[in-house]
């Protein structure tokens, strides 16, 4: 079937040139997509017969760079990348099968099954649309272009999550029921992709309602099968849901406080949306929130005093779970320290937002912890937040959400310009004052530097005449 017409697209400064002699080029996937919805396409995905020599022809004739890359394992893609602005490309891949009606039935799901022909001016022309893709974005419905398509890929299984999500459209239920039915395919996809299409989900304004929807259909049992012990694991006092419900309801909170960050964090909320922004902090705060327990079943014992369930050190047990996991999904080594960080500190931040804890050890723990304070707090306001058993009043809940709001505007106001001043002294000057270097010298440079911090000492005259002191003090 082929029938209407997107000229809101031209290609005019990739394709006008006289050597690329190509008599069929077609925009497909994506691109026509957010073309038909009325939005501008993130890429520009061209498929053509002879595409690397096309895309050879194209980086050539407009002195661009070219990229070889897969965006479905066995099937090569070329991005032509103008050099002086990278986020200027085409992407153009091999056309699959022999006509393009051939290509459009190998795709994941019909509103991504829809060809645009491109025209002899290089705009977008009529649309060809064999599986009524068009029907399916008017209706917001995500389908399978047909009973092989997951399991070509399984991986179109996170793929359809990730466009209900960024989409607001539905999945349709045979779709949703071959989903579940191919859930276990997932573990013989890459590490590397399954993490890809993850994090987009992450980013995604109402991601926690999508990681439900895929928890009942159980994909992330196989992507996480640390889980499973989670959902057996009993609540103690202070938890009114089960760990694995719980949480549940700390993502969700987190996700709240992340959307709303200014009725949270006032006048600083612009500068915690930046930190967020930054790598992949934002989607693994999220993922952090629903997995931050995961060191609980195996910590889990009941005193045998007062008959209470206990997780005495299960934060500790996380952290390494959670390398573990990381290490796994191949997430980068900065992702996974920060992981790691944010599962080893979460029950540290009680104590750090606590009224009775003094200046110094706070300090202390912002400069252990830096910008990352901003992200840990989020979680133990989200982790309390979603503790609601009897040993949790509202009122605690209530006081503490509001100190910890405080202790992160504190951290901006006052103590982040401070703990990112570089120290006055150095281990060379305590050296050349006579001391030998070991723990003593450790020991005074932290002296030093809390001296620093709290505003004691200013200079490095300061800093230099309180060292002499401390090491007189040795002697």
């Amino acid at each position: 079937m082929a029938h209407s017409y997107v000229t809101t697209l031209s290609l005019k400064d990739w394709l006008s040139c006289k050597n690329i002699n190509i008599t069929e080029w077609y925009l497909v996937g994506g691109t026509v997509r957010d073309l038909l919805l009325g939005s501008s396409p993130k890429d520009i995905d061209l498929v053509c017969k002879g595409a690397k020599k096309c895309a050879q022809a194209i980086a050539q004739c407009n002195n661009a760079a070219l990229v070889h890359m897969e965006k479905k394992p066995g099937e090569p893609c070329y991005r032509v990348v103008d050099r002086e602005d990278s986020d200027n490309y085409i992407d153009i891949a091999e056309m699959r099968g022999e006509t393009i009606y051939d290509d459009l039935s190998q795709r994941d799901f019909t509103i991504d099954a829809i060809a645009a022909v491109v025209n002899e001016n290089s705009s977008a022309g009529l649309i060809i649309d064999p599986l009524k893709g068009q029907e399916d974005i008017k209706a917001k419905i995500i389908r399978q272009t047909s009973e092989k398509s997951i399991v070509s890929d399984p991986l179109r299984i996170l793929r359809a999550f990730r466009l209900s999500a960024s989409l607001g459209f539905t999945i349709e239920e045979q779709t949703a029921h071959e989903m579940k039915k191919r859930a276990v395919m997932l573990k013989d996809v890459s590490s590397e992709r399954i993490m890809t299409e993850l994090l987009l989900i992450l980013r995604t304004p109402h991601s926690s309602d999508f990681f439900r929807q895929m928890d009942r259909l159980g994909m992330l049992e196989v992507i996480f099968p640390e889980i499973r012990a989670m959902k057996d694991c009993p609540r103690n006092g202070f938890h009114h849901k089960d760990v694995w419900e719980h949480s549940f309801l700390v993502m969700e909170y987190a996700e709240h406080i992340i959307g709303n960050l200014p009725s949270h964090f006032r006048e600083w909320s612009s500068d915690i949306q930046q930190y967020l922004n930054r790598s992949n902090r934002l989607p693994l705060l999220k993922l952090i929130a629903l997995l931050h327990d995961i060191g609980k079943p195996s910590t889990k014992s009941i005193n045998p005093d007062s008959g209470k369930i206990t997780f005495y050190g299960h934060d500790a047990a996380g952290a390494g779970m959670i390398d573990s996991v990381a290490g796994r999904l191949k997430v980068s080594s900065r992702d996974r320290d920060f992981m790691v960080l944010l599962t080893a500190e979460h029950l540290h931040v009680p104590g750090i937002v606590s009224e009775n804890t003094c200046s110094a050890t706070r300090t202390r723990w912002y400069r252990k912890m830096g910008d990352d304070s901003t992200a840990a707090i989020i979680l133990g306001m989200s982790d309390v937040m979603g503790s609601q058993g009897i040993d949790s009043t509202q009122k605690y809940r209530e006081r503490f959400v509001s100190r910890a709001q405080q202790c992160v505007i504190d951290y901006y106001e006052n103590l982040k310009g401070k703990i990112e001043s570089p120290n006055l002294v150095s281990g060379k000057d305590i050296i050349i004052l006579g001391m030998e270097p070991g723990p003593e010298m450790g020991i005074i440079l932290e002296r030093i530097r809390a001296a620093q911090d709290s505003g004691e000492i200013s200079s490095r005259e300061e800093a230099l005449e309180l060292a002499k002191k401390m090491i007189s003090l040795q002697d």
